[in-house]
């Protein structure tokens, strides 16, 4: 067995089981990461690398990129395509999320010029240029041996009719398109510095470092499979985390989000837009909340926690981050009606604040600091791409406590494009995971590691189950299973 190999003695209950069927793909193709080239760029083909990746690996893939940003040639452009939970792979018992993924890189890349393929739990510590400009010969791939797929130098002309997407959506085994490879005499070696896997590391000499063992990845991305161990180089990884956090480093922000969240603010405008809105009286008021496009109805659930809340921080201030139109709240008579300043009877003394970059008179830029911030139905309508620096606006935004909602489950409402509203639906591990990180980035980096008090941030979410303790409509219909997290994050 290799020294790498994960077995039985390493692996918790949940591992030992027999692998769960995973859910169908949803993404038609891989999310582009772009680093461009700065001026005075050179003339060289940009440097394309493709990563195998899967959502609850996000602490890996943020780390990725950034060791890719660290090491790259600002001069030349660099185009990642992450790809996860692509559609129309057959992806029962894929031991990770991106078994085959890799052998559709030809197609991906339109069969020409050259790419890399990289698994998610990998590092650069030297310039990936380097590794594409390499002397490819005769040879269509270059990797460490003829059975280590996990790292590879492509030329996707050569490998056109062998790795074709049609093959890599049907067939499980790496075996057989290993196969394909030898039998066309296109594998060749590659470097030993371009693939260093855990101990096999040499500092100052590896250019990559592959974290292979998989119950001593260091920043366990399953902990309900694996009994993990430390790594002996470990503390490689979590330098460059720390580093990352440091630098408050996420791979989208708010000055530059992706191409499916610009895409949903404009959604998001137009529906809010054309839509009437119902305005009856107080006592009917809870129902046009709910006939109206994204009123605000979301909030009702959630008024007595965050009441407690309240009760606890005495907060002044209050951000509602994503309010819709915020029609629960009523005007505040200090401001002009129908101004994003609003009362809740249910807490007393403490001014709201509506945010919502979809609705027009909510949606100017916030700034400064909130006593609390609240967010009860807004994260799951954002791309999981976008998630982490949307966090970080919300954690930068609280003085004293945050109180976030993320639904698990698909939305009954479409967007005008036929997309669920609910564009990440992932489960509540994931979204305490990201919250986690965004905590350990707020306490670390400037201006918050300056801060002397902590902040306490509250997570709700919401799963479908048909065990759920509540009233419902049918006893064949699923209920709302509601699970809380809590924790704090002090500044270092």
């Amino acid at each position: 067995m290799s020294r790498f190999s994960t077995d039985r003695r390493h692996k918790r209950f949940a591992g030992l089981l027999p692998a769960q069927e995973r859910p169908a793909g949803h993404r038609q193709k891989p999310v582009v990461y772009r680093l461009p080239a700065e001026a005075p760029a050179v003339k060289a083909p940009p440097v394309r690398i493709f990563v195998g990746t899967e959502p609850f690996q996000h602490r890996a893939e943020r780390v990725f990129l950034w060791s890719l940003n660290r090491v790259r040639n600002p001069a030349r452009e660099y185009l990642v395509y992450l790809m996860k939970d692509l559609v129309g792979y057959s992806r029962n018992n894929w031991k990770t999320g991106f078994k085959t993924y890799r052998y559709a890189i030809p197609s991906l890349a339109g069969n020409q010029g050259r790419a890399i393929y990289n698994d998610v739990d990998q590092i650069y510590l030297d310039d990936p240029a380097e590794l594409f400009d390499l002397d490819m010969q005769e040879y269509g791939v270059l990797c460490i041996d003829d059975r280590d797929s996990s790292v590879m130098l492509m030329d996707c002309a050569r490998l056109a009719d062998i790795w074709t997407q049609e093959k890599a959506y049907s067939t499980q085994q790496h075996k057989l398109f290993r196969r394909a490879l030898q039998e066309r005499g296109l594998w060749g070696p590659l470097p030993e510095r371009w693939h260093a896997r855990d101990g096999d590391y040499l500092p100052e000499k590896s250019a990559l470092l592959h974290f292979t063992t998989l119950h001593k990845q260091p920043w366990h991305p399953f902990p309900e499979e694996f009994k993990y161990e430390a790594n002996e180089v470990g503390e490689v990884w979590h330098s460059l985390e720390r580093e990352a956090d440091a630098a408050g480093f996420t791979p989208w922000s708010k000055e530059r989000p992706s191409e499916h969240q610009l895409e949903l603010y404009d959604l998001y405008r137009r529906m809010h837009a054309g839509d009437t809105g119902l305005r009856a009286g107080k006592k009917r008021k809870r129902k046009s909340v709910r006939k109206a496009t994204f009123g605000g109805s979301s909030l009702a659930p959630h008024v007595e926690e965050v009441g407690r809340l309240v009760a606890q921080y005495s907060p002044a201030s209050l951000l509602d981050y994503g309010s819709g139109k915020g029609l629960l709240y009523q005007d505040s008579p200090d401001h002009s009606p129908g101004s994003r300043f609003k009362l809740l009877a249910e807490w007393p003394g403490v001014l709201v604040t509506c945010y919502d970059p979809g609705y027009e008179p909510y949606a100017e830029a916030i700034t400064g600091q909130f006593d609390g911030v609240i967010s009860t139905d807004m994260l799951e309508h954002v791309p999981e791409e976008d998630v982490p620096w949307v966090l970080d606006s919300l954690f930068s935004h609280a003085n004293k406590f945050l109180y976030l909602v993320a639904a698990c489950f698909p939305a009954r409402k479409h967007l005008a494009d036929g997309q669920n509203a609910h564009c990440t639906v992932l489960p509540p591990e994931w979204w305490l995971g990201q919250v986690e990180a965004a905590a350990r980035r707020w306490a670390t980096c400037t201006p918050f590691a300056e801060r002397s008090e902590p902040l306490a941030w509250r997570l709700c979410t919401r799963e479908k189950s048909m065990f759920a303790l509540q009233k419902r409509k049918s006893p064949f219909r699923p209920g709302i299973k509601t699970r809380y997290f809590r924790g704090t994050a002090t500044p270092s």
